[in-house]
């Protein structure tokens, strides 16, 4: 039989289980936060994708075509889709607008991670707000989201793309230069960047700078060392929304969850602000990727200010297992069993069972008591309750004690652990 396609998977009942847990949390801790749930479809027009994506991520898009000819793909990422649901079905809506989604994306690539075409993802846009204020409580709900996911060692890295992009612009070099630069240190490659660098006529102050400053990595005390390093207006700018960022995270509560990241760099045609990356021990990727974006809406003909971030649940579950924290199967509480008689009462006290929100199966097939407790550990039941009378129940307790009751009983007695 033909296996399934390269880069996309099955996920077997504990994956799936542990993987909608993950989703479940995430949102219903967002909800915490006033965010309401939007859904886009999967597949956008490619010229709404094209508005808010580059040349490279518009190239890994999986593309098709509609019976009209008209050119479609499947979305790579929910940002632009709500973005342009806000700028056209939500136009009238009041913003400030905070908004949160699930689902799955996929990203037809060939590269190094090319075994994971599709990923699971959660996330969250707060629309029509700007300011410190806003940055603060996107990055907080993030890590608030990340603990959720029942993650117990992450980091969540601050920094700002204005910063740089300041750095750039101060230098008196050639635009060719500029991108050679770019691109060195977003590879963090500084054998190549100082090679570059020889190539220019830049002061020894601004050579040590640029290769100084993707190592100004730390709590608020590296602010005060790069603002003695800086003379441009832009980059200083960003240093001042940063240390206002920061002191309300740690109102927040969560100065200690949080890094500041001065050497970040990400996709400057696309940020303008405050970004920020959730790292899990052990794990190259980013758990989480936000900042903010304030040019996308005007792009679909509302302009706004908008910051979010999204949540990569794939790589969240697989942070958990590596650090021996898989949360596994969610077990069931209670299994029903009956022998020759007992079958009615038996689909009753399953149905009394899940009416009291207990996640209950019920046997298809007789069994005798010792057959059941076997059945009972392969299915994950933390109860057994095994019918040996039309109305008598036999009741395996999770520690291994037994009692007997009566239907009703049983159920009362289950339903109150």
């Amino acid at each position: 039989m033909p296996d399934g396609v390269p880069g996309l998977r099955d996920l077997l009942p504990d994956e799936a289980e542990a993987l909608r847990a993950i989703q479940e949390a995430t949102l219903a801790e967002m909800g915490r936060w006033g965010y309401r749930g939007v859904v886009t479809p999967m597949l956008e027009s490619l010229d709404a994708l094209a508005l808010g994506l580059g040349d490279e991520h518009r190239r890994r898009l999986f593309k098709l075509t509609d019976r009209d000819g008209g050119l479609l793909a499947v979305v790579g990422e929910r940002t632009i889709p709500v973005a342009r649901m806000v700028a056209t079905r939500m136009r009238s809506a009041a913003l400030p607008l905070r908004l949160s989604y699930a689902g799955p994306v996929l990203i037809n690539d060939g590269g190094r991670f090319a075994r994971s075409r599709e990923m699971h993802q959660t996330g969250a846009e707060l629309i029509g707000a700007s300011g410190p204020v806003a940055d603060a409580e996107v990055i907080a709900m993030a890590v608030r989201c990340l603990a959720a996911s029942g993650l117990q060692r992450y980091q969540v890295d601050v920094g700002h793309a204005e910063f740089f992009q300041g750095l750039l612009e101060g230098l008196d070099v050639s635009d060719e230069i500029r991108l050679g630069i770019r691109a060195a240190l977003a590879r963090r490659d500084f054998v190549q960047l100082a090679e570059i660098l020889d190539r220019t006529p830049l002061q020894s102050a601004e050579r040590e700078l640029l290769l100084r400053f993707p190592a100004l990595r730390g709590g608020p005390e590296i602010l005060d060392v790069a603002s003695g390093l800086v003379r441009n207006q832009r980059s200083a700018r960003a240093l001042e929304q940063l240390a206002a960022v920061h002191q309300l995270l740690g109102a927040h509560g969560l100065a200690g969850r949080v890094s500041l990241d001065l050497g970040a760099i990400r996709d400057f045609d696309y940020y303008t602000g405050i970004i920020f990356e959730g790292y899990g021990p052990d794990l190259g990727r980013p758990l989480a990727q936000g900042g903010r974006y304030d040019r996308l809406l005007a792009r679909f003909g509302r302009p706004a200010h908008a910051t979010g971030f999204v949540l990569h649940l794939d790589l969240i579950a697989e942070a958990r297992r590596r650090a021996g924290d898989d949360p596994g199967a969610v077990r069931l509480d209670a299994a029903v069993a009956w022998g020759q008689r007992g079958l009615e009462s038996a689909v009753a006290l399953g149905a009394g069972l899940r009416r009291r929100a207990l996640r209950t199966v019920v046997a298809t097939e007789p069994r005798s008591y010792e057959r059941s407790l076997a059945w009972a550990e392969e299915v994950g039941a933390a109860n057994l309750l095994h019918l040996v009378e039309e109305d008598r129940v036999r009741w395996r307790l999770p520690g291994g004690e037994e009692r007997r009751l009566d239907v009703d009983r049983a159920i009362e007695e289950v339903s109150a652990g």
